[in-house]
């Protein structure tokens, strides 16, 4: 169910889609794995606040699952 936050509605799709938020993360080099988790451009890649707000968002609305481990 839907749980974002109203804030987080108006920055990343005004509650009606995902693709906003998602398209802005694959512009930065991120990349959405088939698990619905995003693999980091790079593994010393530092997250910004607006990256931030765009995984809370599809976390909170869209049930994606987060940022993939690194394998070790």
């Amino acid at each position: 169910m839907p749980q974002a936050s109203d804030e987080l509605r108006e920055l990343w799709g005004g509650g009606v889609g995902e693709e906003k938020a998602i398209n802005y993360l694959e512009s930065k080099g991120y990349i959405l794995t088939r698990n619905c988790l995003w693999k980091l451009p790079n593994k010393n890649h530092k997250i910004t606040q607006e990256e931030y707000t765009a995984l809370c968002f599809l976390i909170d609305e869209w049930d994606f699952g987060g940022i993939e481990k690194e394998k070790e």
